[in-house]
């Protein structure tokens, strides 16, 4: 088998705001306090904010006071950041000048923090895959369930955060008698994510970690494998955009049930990413870069707002190999619509 590497190219450009300088800051937070005297909160948690964005340009004795100033407080409505975490989110959200892209970026961003969530958290009532496949029905039900702990934060002073994380992914054959679950793939890893805190940077993060991947299945039906992964993530004007690349974990011959999967799988994939509004538009492109025999997989996902119920509204569509570890080395062309609770 041809061993493939990744190579991933981006157009580099700078943006054109800058940090300002501490005596922009200091004003700030003059200012905030003032407004916070007179019991004008939204009015001062704006100054903070301004504030906030220049502290790594300002005095240690700034620094304290603001970190003082906003224990307790928000930047936004529905999470809670420290001020290095929400400089490090306005440096996204600063792109946008529509307040609900910023709060559906916002959001997107929240899982790098430590929040619960990890990946999307979802159901499909309704799959259907226009394949056919003997072991099943084409209807189907699927749902993820994706939460994460982070355990250490700024170990080695970086703002680097390591956690562990556990991804649990069921495809449901709701419409056979007993309605049985036909497989469920087990993804538990343990990862290291920095942040890249430079404005003027198009890269934004790095992240390191290690994946362990099983259907809980026996004899020949049980899949796993294990793998290092290294992602980048990027964000251009609007866009996001996440390369990936792994590396598979040697098995011993004997135990090894799924020896030719990265045939199928590939050595990584890559990810764009579009917010508008409080629509999250997500595609995934896999391919294993192997001219002799090119097969890959991808991706698409639509999240969308359900009045203000905090729930979204969620289609997918997929089409290649491996949506499944069972069905890592068959095509499936599938289409499902249901509810995200996190995206």
């Amino acid at each position: 088998m041809k061993t493939s590497f990744f190579t991933f190219f981006f157009i580099i450009v700078v943006f054109s705001a800058a940090f300002g300088n501490e005596t922009t800051a200091e004003d700030a937070y003059e200012l905030a306090e003032k407004y916070e005297e007179e019991n004008k909160t939204e009015e001062a948690l704006f100054w903070y904010k301004q504030a906030a964005q220049d502290f790594k340009d300002s005095s240690d004795d700034l620094r304290l006071k603001l970190e003082e100033s906003l224990i307790g407080k928000s930047y936004y409505d529905d999470e809670e950041f420290t001020i290095e975490e929400a400089d490090y989110i306005e440096s996204f959200t600063s792109e946008y000048e529509n307040n609900e892209t910023k709060d559906t970026v916002t959001q997107m961003m929240g899982s790098l923090f430590g929040i619960t969530t990890y990946e999307s958290n979802y159901v499909l009532p309704i799959t259907h895959d226009f394949k056919s496949h003997k072991d099943r029905k084409h209807t189907e039900t699927v749902f993820q369930i994706s939460l994460k702990k982070d355990l250490l934060k700024n170990f080695f002073n970086f703002d680097e955060a390591f956690g562990v994380a556990y991804t649990q992914r069921s495809w449901w054959q709701i419409i056979q008698e007993s309605a049985p679950f036909r497989e469920t793939n087990y993804r538990p890893e343990v990862y290291m994510i920095m942040p890249h805190i430079d404005k003027n940077s198009i890269l934004k993060a790095y992240k390191f970690g290690f994946l362990h991947e099983s259907n809980g299945q026996g004899d020949e039906r049980s899949r796993s494998w294990n793998r290092l992964y290294f992602d980048l993530f990027f964000q251009y004007k609007g866009f996001f955009v996440n390369p990936r690349v792994w590396y598979r974990l040697k098995e011993h011959a004997q135990t090894d049930d799924n020896r030719d999967i990265v045939k199928y799988m590939g050595y990584g994939d890559l990810t764009f990413m579009y917010p508008y509004k409080e629509h999250l538009f997500r595609l995934m492109i896999r391919n294993n870069l192997d001219f002799d025999y090119n097969i890959g997989a991808v991706q698409f996902d639509w999240t969308f707002p359900l009045a203000k119920s905090g729930v979204f509204g969620y289609v997918q569509y997929f089409d290649g190999y491996g949506e499944s570890l069972a069905d890592y080395n068959k095509w499936t062309r599938r289409i499902g619509i249901g509810l995200a609770i996190s995206r």
